[in-house]
């Protein structure tokens, strides 16, 4: 039984590593200004633009799979920032589509809200949402 187990474990890394299942996984950073739903009404929302990326990116890359989707506090806020994983087979070199399509959803949020780079929330910091992606 264990020389089985072993042959099946033998097997199934085998084909991981010959068969192409090799896979390229990018960490997506967004952050906003964020604030409290009454006070900071009309801020830009990390979460907004993190969904619209994620729209964009299953529209435009549908060989990517999302995951490990975090973003926002609490219930009575709006969201400073979202993190998400953006998992491509490593055959298809796929980032610059799925940085065009992070920034079309981050634009999305941006232009909804009214605000460019250069523009400033209270407190003084960027209005405007702005992305990492590693």
């Amino acid at each position: 039984m264990r020389t089985r187990n072993l042959l099946l474990l033998a097997f199934a890394l085998a084909s991981v590593f010959a068969g192409g299942a090799m896979a390229q996984t990018y960490v997506v950073n967004i952050t906003a200004p964020g604030g409290h739903s009454f006070g900071s009404y009309g801020n830009t929302n990390a979460v907004h633009a993190a969904a619209n990326a994620i729209r964009e990116i299953a529209r435009t890359v549908p060989e990517a799979v999302v995951s490990d989707f975090n973003g926002g506090a609490t219930v009575n806020a709006i969201a400073t920032d979202a993190t998400f994983r953006v998992t491509v087979p490593d055959s298809k070199d796929l980032r610059t589509q799925i940085e065009k399509a992070v920034e079309t959803g981050v634009k999305r949020e941006n232009d909804f809200r009214g605000v460019k780079a250069g523009d400033l929330a209270a407190g003084g910091t960027p209005a405007h949402v702005r992305y990492t992606i590693k």
